[in-house]
């Protein structure tokens, strides 16, 4: 049995001849693959071109209820949840080229009023007068602006995610000295770093300084590796010289002998 797929036809603005086709169906999820959707309330749309964002979605298929969430990616299959940690000064990496869209919304009916839509074979025009969407040099111009943040909100927005994760680190330490020495129910001690030799915290900083340090010891042993190698060569040089010498004072003894010169005494 094919699934009942619905086409709803939309172009860029008014002055486009040509558009796109989205495919639009029920997209039945199971809870157990994905908490946060709703059975029976979620639209799969396919086929969604580039220049259609979240808002231009919102827009068009928001007419027929109230949308509780919108999830985009690159391929169809299970709906990955949006990142907690997400913000306005780091979002999420933004999905390219078409790709699928997944509208779920606060009422079962409106993905009826949804698909209904799609039944009267209109043409929707996604940039319009007052609601444009930015393409091309406009669009980078705009997002290269957008990319130079307000150094005080992004001071603001660090300092606070440092707080809440200092606030999680000492947590966890309070946990672990809590329950250091403490046997499980089998009699199982958890060794911590907290032990005899507990080590050193692997911050940021420490982990440089180590970095700094083991790139220095290598250098040093490539450095001692060239001057042994040196070394090695001037001995070898040294003793081939000898050898060379000592070679040419045998010929010359004998030589001398032979010419009856040679006079020890």
């Amino acid at each position: 049995m094919k699934p009942n797929v619905s086409v709803l036809k939309v172009k860029f603005d008014q002055k486009c001849t040509e558009g796109h086709s989205l495919y639009v169906k029920q997209h039945n999820v199971r809870k157990s693959q994905n908490a946060d959707a709703e059975m029976d309330s979620t639209l799969m749309v396919l086929n969604v071109p580039p220049y259609c964002d979240e808002k231009c979605l919102r827009r068009l298929f928001g007419e027929c209820g109230k949308i509780s969430s919108i999830n985009v990616q690159k391929k169809p299959g299970t709906i990955e949840p949006k990142s907690s940690e997400a913000t306005k000064f780091f979002p999420e990496p933004q999905v390219t080229g078409f790709h699928v869209a997944y509208i779920t919304y606060e009422e079962k009916a409106s993905v009826a009023k949804a698909l209904k839509k799609c039944e009267a074979n209109t043409v929707h025009v996604l940039s319009t007068e007052g609601k444009e969407i930015q393409t091309g040099i406009k669009k980078w111009c705009l997002e290269y602006v957008r990319s130079w943040p307000d150094s005080k909100k992004l001071q603001d927005e660090v300092d606070k995610f440092m707080s809440s994760y200092d606030a999680k680190v000492e947590e966890e330490e309070q946990k672990e000295l809590e329950t250091e020495g403490v046997p499980d129910d089998d009699g199982w001690v958890k060794v911590t770093r907290r032990g005899r030799n507990p080590g050193f915290s692997r911050t940021e900083s420490k982990e440089i300084k180590i970095k700094a340090k083991e790139k220095r010891k290598r250098k040093e042993r490539e450095l001692l590796n060239v001057y042994t190698y040196q070394i090695r060569e001037s001995k070898r040089e040294k003793i081939a010289e000898l050898r060379r010498k000592f070679e040419e004072d045998k010929q010359k003894i004998k030589s001398m002998r032979n010419a009856r010169k040679f006079r020890p005494f």
